[in-house]
């Protein structure tokens, strides 16, 4: 009788002190991640504020496979050579979304995702990584939002154990809700997800591309962005003004681009009369009509700017602008030249790191030069 009983005590106080032990380890394994984000919200650390200064967009993977070989680490080691810093990385939310069970990623290109992820490690570059082509039902419909909630935890979970010295991790690629405060508060809840997933990754949170419904201009929303409490985090912008210089020619986006050609940088009502009588187009001639009467130049860029770097000085946080450039094949070459220098060394005079888009032709000096890259 007295054995029975020492056997059953002994077991009740084994069953407590297991589950005890285990209480323990859940407690210890929450307070580690607690902990995590905790110390992410202390502090952006210098070190990877380095890592992003100077950028280039790996823009070919955002139309084709991730593991085409496109890009190499014999390239990535060329970029760094230049005096690149980081690449950043258009993922294609349809390879890894799945509607119908977006916790759990698709497969197919998470072997792909990983190396180029590890290439980028191994030769010391930095790699953001930027989900392309949300659906416009993100900014309206809260069960769409849902299942990115979803999506982005579980993304941030798989790239959790990756460096975060060099890995980076952003929100979205340009927003396009109707007005900045829309976006805001999505914004919230999304960086909430990612942070959930990765809790010592820096996070950069992406600024509305409208003003509202009717105009369009990141640089102008930048300044309406939602500050959040997590101290892991920068605030990006992208930087294609002025647009009819930017993207004279182009096929995509505004209709009256493509009736624009051979238009210069800096701009002057005189430089661009000649240009207005071969225009056919009235939207398109009006606004470069326009564009010459604005007197586009380094000093108006400086203007234009200024309430960005104000804003981040006033909110204490890091700005970054990790797009810019024209298309390279349909400016006027002295005018692109001139024109990536000046913006160049106006985010560099506000301290803002940047990031060059369009296909990067790395033994073009003069584009190098005018990058401030050291050609190969």
């Amino acid at each position: 009788m007295s054995k029975t009983i020492i056997y059953t005590l002994s077991r009740s106080k084994f069953l407590r002190l297991g589950f005890l032990f285990i209480f323990c380890e859940l407690v210890v394994a929450k307070f580690s991640i607690v902990k995590a984000i905790s110390q992410s919200q202390l502090t952006l650390k210098a070190s990877r504020l380095k890592t992003l200064s100077k950028g280039f967009n790996l823009e070919h993977w955002q139309r084709n496979e991730l593991n085409d070989g496109h890009y190499t680490e014999a390239i990535l080691l060329q970029y760094k050579r230049l005096g690149l810093t980081y690449t950043r990385l258009p993922v294609v939310l349809s390879k890894f979304l799945n509607e119908t069970n977006p916790g759990v990623l698709k497969k197919d290109s998470l072997a792909a995702l990983d190396a180029i992820i590890k290439m980028h490690v191994k030769t010391g570059l930095g790699i953001i990584l930027s989900p392309f082509n949300h659906p416009l039902e993100l900014h309206t419909d809260p069960a769409v939002l849902a299942r990115y909630i979803a999506f982005f935890k579980a993304f941030a979970i798989h790239v959790r154990n990756t460096n975060p010295e060099k890995v980076f991790l952003e929100v979205m690629n340009e927003p396009l809700a109707d007005t900045p405060e829309i976006w805001n508060k999505i914004q919230l809840k999304l960086i909430a997800a990612i942070r959930s997933g990765a809790p010592t990754h820096t996070i950069i949170a992406s600024s509305n591309m409208k003003i509202n419904a009717n105009d369009w201009s990141n640089v102008r929303a930048m300044p309406r962005t939602q500050v959040v409490k997590d101290k892991n985090v920068v605030y990006n912008f992208h930087l294609y003004d002025p647009f009819v210089f930017t993207h004279q020619g182009a096929s995509w986006g505004w209709r009256a681009s493509q009736y624009m050609k051979n238009i210069p940088y800096p701009s002057t009502p005189q430089l661009v009369a000649p240009l207005l009588a071969q225009i056919q187009d009235s939207e398109a001639k009006s606004a470069v009509e326009r564009y010459g009467q604005e007197k586009w130049n380094k000093a108006k860029l400086i203007r234009e700017l200024a309430p960005i770097a104000a804003w981040a000085k006033t909110n204490r946080v890091t700005v970054t602008c990790n797009e810019f450039g024209a298309i390279p094949w349909v400016a006027p070459r002295d005018s692109m030249l001139r024109y990536l220098k000046d913006v160049r060394e106006v985010l560099e005079s506000y301290r803002i790191p940047w990031g060059h888009w369009f296909a990067l032709d790395i033994n073009d000096k003069e584009v190098m030069k005018a990058l401030g890259l050291k050609p190969l």
